[in-house]
């Protein structure tokens, strides 16, 4: 049975549109006459040119000349997903892999997103590009490329976060939403691009984990491990505790919010949380406005 997703998109929707606002806060220089647009700009006589189903009526008829309401044009933030593609996306020792995780939270997002009327772009990446489409796709091109994923193989299993982040501070986008959809399984050597993205656009990570990255039975003994992406063979020693999340660190570090989604998880739990975290930035945003 499909869950109901009004909640999420609603939440997703209004920071959407408090995020627009504030990007384009200040004189916006044109506005356009008719019945398209958000915005009332200003109430004016007609002029030749004017279409006519932008009359405003009821000032036509108290002054008895032509009036025409003027709105400004919409205002529509760009979207771009980044989404890892690497081999350890693979492993998964619950009830989901990370991977499928990983493409239901896309899934959702680019829905929500989607009927705000956002463009949208998808740029796919192991240790290389795998895949960039501009943001000018719709909801349903998305939802297209989305299903195709699970049945693409990607040219390499590695990762690389320097490079996405890297490539994309080279594309001159407009400042835009970028979520970041990995589990910073990663070298770390993106600290820099990562601030450089931070700085022009409003950056979100999305971390995908897996119980097993957190928990994990303490003894006195060796567990064999292979390394998905590498294939490497190592051993880990149960009796000393987990490396520490220092990705964490540095989204911290450049003040970035970000949501961690995890494979162990009620599919429920984590939509709440995905839409509490949209509501809670959206009020942040009102609250700045203010």
């Amino acid at each position: 049975m499909k869950m109901d997703q009004r909640p999420i998109k609603k939440k997703i929707q209004l920071y959407f549109r408090r995020l627009t606002s504030s990007i384009f806060e200040g004189p916006f220089p044109s506005s356009v006459s008719g019945p398209g647009g958000m915005e009332l700009d200003a109430i004016r006589e007609y002029r030749p040119g004017d279409s006519l189903r932008s009359i405003d009526w009821k000032t036509t008829a108290r002054a008895r000349k032509l009036h025409i309401r003027v709105r400004l044009p919409e205002r529509r933030t760009s979207v771009l997903f980044l989404v890892d593609r690497s081999g350890s996306k693979k492993f998964g020792a619950s009830k989901a892999l990370k991977e499928d995780v990983l493409l239901s939270v896309l899934s959702i997002l680019a829905e929500a997103v989607g009927e705000s009327g956002n463009p949208i772009g998808l740029l796919t990446f192991t240790d290389r590009v795998e895949r960039y489409f501009p943001p000018c796709m719709n909801q349903k091109q998305l939802l297209r490329l989305i299903d195709a994923l699970k049945r693409d193989t990607p040219n390499s299993a590695l990762t690389d976060l320097d490079t996405a982040f890297f490539y994309v501070n080279g594309l001159n986008l407009h400042p835009s939403v970028i979520f970041i959809l990995s589990d910073f399984i990663a070298e770390e050597n993106y600290h820099d691009s990562l601030a450089t993205l931070a700085k022009r656009h409003e950056v979100i990570p999305i971390v995908i984990k897996d119980v097993r990255e957190d928990e994990l039975p303490r003894a006195r003994a060796f567990l064999t491990v292979r390394d998905m992406e590498s294939q490497e063979i190592d051993f880990l020693d149960l009796s000393q505790p987990l490396a520490e999340e220092r990705h964490l660190k540095h989204f911290i570090r450049l003040g970035l919010d970000y949501i961690t989604v995890n494979t162990g998880e009620d599919e429920n739990i984590w939509r709440d949380r995905l839409a509490n975290f949209f509501l809670k930035r959206a009020r942040t945003r009102r609250a700045v406005r203010r």
